[in-house]
Formats: structure tokens, C-alpha cells, sequence
């Protein structure tokens, strides 16, 4: 099948390629919209995806078309790209964060991604509430999967269930990190050290072809082993101009190797300052400095690189359970007044501040504030408040909203078990010569079991739910 018309599967339909448009035609009762005009907020612009230009029923089918840029590659060609072309593709995909920063469902398969060498790449299918999409994994499990096809071009759905698999073939150390990662931001710096190492390793390639003599001199300042990345083709003499290009692309990354080691000791020492004067000269973007501290769980060094990274930083506080060093936090004066104001709405959510919590709710629309405003509530007992929350998150991130609802249910669950465990006390402190007394308390028995019952059940309903927010 030519290129033209290839067809190409995800998990709620098939492609169709036809020249310069992608088209999906799904059946109509995957659907959940009253007027199809409901989808038409798909059709919005955005940098990361195809353009959807056109959404109509057709018989019982709901056709999507979308348009393709000139010479665009489909990711599932991407294995038989060189490595420095894979390694520089799933970078970007980690580095775009598109289900972090979407309201959508967005489909991870291969076969859903496009690319232009070297760092170009688009989604195509993106669902709102009312279409069909993939609960059945978490977003952390797709990106694993994703990355390990790029790498390895193992298939995608194999590697969803056992992302172990591309290591049978491929065992290298940076795959094994790959299939280890715990969190979306582990992930990214492993990716990160993927194609650096290899970016730089294509780069000496051509140092060697062009001056043979240079090559001990690099693998000393480098200091690194050959072993510990990905093998990197031999340069031919056809592809030198490609790769003269890819040298001077990857010269900063050539720089970071250099002041590698100076970086890892003065963090290993909790040389901040220095660690930050050794990031700066090794060419480290902001991002990547922050990034850097927060590996290390210096929030207030990474706050200081970038407090454009605020939330990312909360995030990655409460997922270390640092949350309560948030109160001690400062901006520097660079921050905005929008930031600024995160950071006082933050410090409200730790401190319990309940006045400004009720004050803000109605101008939060951050799903990830939402939610952690939802949560300090519930922590003090405050349902109809945490209810508020959960009912306006809904509006703004429904696998966050759901999240909420769980643990909204648990709590409730928690309370009647309480209650439940309460009224077996009172039983079993009822005189004996009472006669019901043996009645009542196997009654209270049995009413506690239901309740620790129901209490496992809504316990297995927030996991799930906690699984697929990446919480």
C-alpha cells in the first residue's frame, strides 16, 4: 500500500491517508454528544496538533478529516530512522507535556503521531468528554510504551502491558531506566540523557571523520563509556552535510558533557550556588536547571531559576510529600504578579486558609490547585466546601473531577465505618442480662463489615482514579 493511502490503527479507529488529509471515521454510537456542533471545539488551532478541518455524520459514522503538513512522517515510520533522528523524537514528545497541559484525551499510539526531522512533531486524534478515548492504561504506562517504540520500534500495544519487552533485544542501561520510571518527570530525564548521549556520540562521529586526530580528546573531556549508549551508525561521506547540521545543532549539548562532572559534584555536595554557575556555563536552559534542582528536591533553588515552573514544582512537592515546605517559599523579583498570586493561593491551600480558599474558588480555573483545594478540605472534614471544588473541576479536567468524586465517596465511606465501629462499642457495653444484648451486637457485627466492605470498594475507586491523573 503506498504511502498515500496507508492505513494506520489506534484504539478507537482506523486512519485513512489520503495525499495531504488524515481521515478517522468512527461509528456513532461511540458517542455522546447531542449536537454534533459539540465537537466542534476540536477544530481550535494548536501548535502540537493537525488540523482538524472538518467534522460531519455520515450514515451512522461520525468522519473526523484532519490536514497534513507537507513531507510530515508517520511516528510508525520512525524505526527506521537513525538513532540520533529516534533519540531527538522522544525527547520533544517529553518535552511537549501535551497531556499535562490539555483538557483533552489524547491518544499516545504511534499511530496517532507525526514528525518532521529533527523536532518536529503532531497529535492528530484528541477526544473531549463526549468522544471515545482509552481509560484502559495509565498515561504514564502510554509514554513508557511510546518511548520504547521510538527506541526500539518494539510494538506499541505489546509494550503498554509489558514494557519489559524491548529489553530482551535491546539490553541497554538507559532502556532499563526507561521501563524503571515511577513519574512523567522521571521519565523525561531519562529521555533527556538518551539524547544527549547519543546526540553527542553522533556529533564525535563526525569530529572523527573530519579530523581524526581530535577523537582521544573528546572521549576524554566526555568522560564517558561508549557502552552506556546507544550504538550510533558510522557516518558515510554521503551524509556529511546531515550531519555537519546535526553537529552544530548539538554543540550545546557537547558543552553540558564537558561540565557534567562539576554539575554532579557540587549537587552531590549541596553546593547549590556552584551547581547553578556550573549549569549556567554548561549552556543548561532554565527549564533544565530547575529540572535539575528538582531532582534533588530544591524547590526554592529551582523556584529561583524559574518560577515559570511553579506548578510543576508544587506538583513534584506533593508527590515527595514535601507539601508543607511550600509555606516557606519566595519568588524572586523576576516572577509575575500571576505567579505571585499562585504562590499566596498555595500557601492559603497548606496553611488551611479558608476564607481566601472560599474567596479564590470562583476564579481558579488551574486543575491541579483545584484539586489540591479539594483535597485540603476533605482533610478537614469540609464536604460540602471539597463538593463545591469537585463540581467546578468537573467543568475543568474530568479525570481530576473523578479523582475528587473517589475521594469524596472514601471519605463518606471512612465515616461510616467510624460510625458503624462506634455502635459495636455501644453494644458489646450493654448489661448482660439485657436479652437482645447478643442480638444487637451481632447486628452492630455485621453492619461494620458492610461498611469496611464498602470502604475497600470506594478504596479501589480512588486508586484507579489516582492512576489515570498521575497523582
Amino acid at each position: 500500500m503506498s504511502k498515500s493511502n496507508q492505513l494506520l490503527n489506534i484504539e478507537v479507529g482506523t486512519f485513512k491517508r489520503q495525499g495531504n488529509q488524515l481521515i478517522l471515521e468512527l461509528n456513532h454510537n461511540q458517542f455522546r454528544y447531542d449536537q454534533l456542533s459539540e465537537l466542534n471545539e476540536l477544530k481550535q488551532a494548536d501548535a502540537n496538533f493537525l488540523q482538524l478541518v472538518n467534522v460531519v455524520e455520515q450514515g451512522q459514522k461520525v468522519v473526523l478529516t484532519y490536514t497534513l503538513p507537507d513531507k510530515v512522517r508517520s511516528l510508525k515510520d520512525l524505526p527506521h530512522e537513525n538513532k540520533a533522528i529516534r533519540s531527538a523524537i522522544a525527547k520533544e514528545i517529553m518535552a511537549q507535556k501535551v497531556v499535562n497541559d490539555s483538557q483533552y484525551h489524547i491518544a499516545l499510539n504511534p499511530a496517532n503521531l507525526w514528525y518532521y526531522p529533527m523536532k518536529h512533531v503532531w497529535y492528530a486524534y484528541r477526544a473531549n468528554e463526549l468522544m471515545p478515548y482509552d481509560d484502559k492504561h495509565s498515561n504514564l504506562a502510554k509514554y513508557k510504551a511510546l518511548i520504547l517504540f521510538c527506541l526500539t520500534g518494539t510494538p506499541y500495544e505489546r509494550l503498554l502491558s509489558n514494557p519489559k519487552e524491548a529489553l530482551a533485544k535491546h539490553p541497554d542501561d538507559y532502556l532499563q531506566q526507561v521501563a524503571k520510571a515511577t513519574s512523567l518527570n522521571e521519565l523525561t530525564e531519562v529521555v533527556n540523557g538518551i539524547e544527549d548521549f547519543v546526540s553527542y556520540h553522533e556529533w564525535q562521529e563526525v569530529e572523527t571523520a573530519q579530523q581524526k586526530t581530535k577523537q582521544r580528546l573528546w572521549l576524554s573531556m566526555a568522560g564517558v563509556a561508549i557502552v552506556a549508549v546507544l550504538a550510533v551508525g558510522l557516518v558515510h561521506k554521503s551524509d556529511e552535510r546531515k550531519y555537519q547540521s546535526l553537529a552544530n545543532q548539538n554543540q550545546a549539548q557537547v558543552t553540558r558533557l564537558k561540565y557534567s562532572n562539576q554539575i554532579q559534584m557540587a549537587l552531590n555536595n549541596h553546593q547549590w550556588s556552584k551547581a547553578k554557575k556550573a549549569m549556567q556555563k554548561a549552556n543548561y536552559s532554565e527549564t533544565r536547571q530547575a529540572q535539575t534542582f528538582l531532582k534533588h528536591k530544591q524547590y526554592q533553588q529551582a523556584l529561583n531559576v524559574d518560577p515559570s515552573q511553579l506548578n510543576k514544582i508544587i506538583n513534584t512537592a506533593y508527590d515527595n510529600k514535601d507539601s508543607s515546605q511550600v509555606a516557606d517559599w519566595q519568588l524572586p523579583t523576576k516572577a509575575t504578579s500571576k505567579q505571585k498570586d499562585q504562590l499566596k493561593l498555595e500557601k492559603a491551600i497548606v496553611n488551611y486558609d479558608t476564607n481566601t480558599l472560599n474567596n479564590q474558588l470562583s476564579f481558579t480555573t488551574n486543575a491541579d490547585v483545584l484539586l489540591r483545594m479539594g483535597q485540603a478540605f476533605l482533610a478537614h472534614n469540609d464536604t460540602q466546601d471539597a463538593q463545591t471544588v469537585q463540581t467546578k473541576l468537573a467543568g475543568v479536567n474530568s479525570p481530576k473531577a473523578k479523582y475528587l468524586k473517589a475521594l469524596l465517596s472514601l471519605n463518606a465511606a471512612k465515616n461510616e465505618v467510624s460510625d458503624a465501629q462506634k455502635k459495636l462499642d455501644d453494644a458489646n457495653k450493654i448489661d448482660g442480662k439485657d436479652k437482645d444484648k447478643d442480638k444487637k451486637v451481632d447486628s452492630a457485627k455485621s453492619d461494620l463489615k458492610n461498611a469496611q466492605s464498602d470502604q475497600s470498594a470506594a478504596q479501589d475507586k480512588v486508586d484507579k482514579a489516582k492512576q489515570k491523573v498521575g497523582a
